[in-house]
């Protein structure tokens, strides 16, 4: 059966006026169901890097794709790990760079990315009955700026989806770690001395 017999098109319109793009402000409240605010990775693209790629090239691909964290794949097309902006600018290419005495133009991503074996994860079932004020005080516990959300389908474990602390801030109007960088620099320090 021919699609254009079960189906009619739609009518369209022609712009007279060039109209003005929307601006999300979602607004919400720590007792609002925690699924209205992750990103579903079902719906959303993922923006890769690949782990061999330099650091100015990754942010710039950041840059390009609007986003602060890209997930990093191997050589083999798995998944390796994931890299922030920070990561990248912060102290982590500096650590790098000064223990390997390695250049800062030669580091790769590999080198400042937090691998898939350091990730601090939780299961999209208990998501499910979570509240976004369960989700920020998870996030400021364990001084994360994503938290990762995975599914056990069909006996292994997939990637559904994150929540970003700065979404988190901007819509329920508040600072989820706001001692983030004293930790970080506190780590540098005692990454330093040895």
């Amino acid at each position: 059966m021919p699609l254009t017999s079960r189906f009619k098109p739609l009518p369209l319109s022609s712009m007279t006026t060039a109209p003005e793009l929307p601006k999300v402000q979602r607004m919400a409240l720590p007792h609002d169901p925690a699924l209205s605010l992750l990103t579903d990775l079902h719906h959303s693209a993922c923006v890769i890097a690949m782990e061999h790629d330099g650091l100015d090239e990754t942010l710039h691909l950041m840059m390009r794709a609007g986003v602060r964290m890209v997930f990093v794949s191997g050589a083999g097309g798995e998944l390796a790990g994931m890299v922030t902006a920070e990561d990248l600018q912060g102290e982590r290419p500096v650590v790098r760079a000064t223990s390997g005495r390695v250049p800062h133009r030669e580091l790769t991503v590999a080198d400042v990315m937090v691998p898939v074996t350091q990730w601090d994860t939780v299961d999209l079932a208990t998501v499910r009955t979570a509240r976004l004020g369960d989700v920020a005080e998870t996030m400021h516990e364990h001084g994360l700026r994503y938290l990762l959300v995975t599914q056990n389908k069909l006996g292994k474990m997939v990637l559904r989806g994150l929540f970003s602390a700065s979404r988190l801030e901007m819509a329920m109007n508040t600072t989820i770690e706001p001692g983030l960088h004293s930790r970080s620099f506190a780590e540098l320090e005692m990454v330093l001395a040895h």
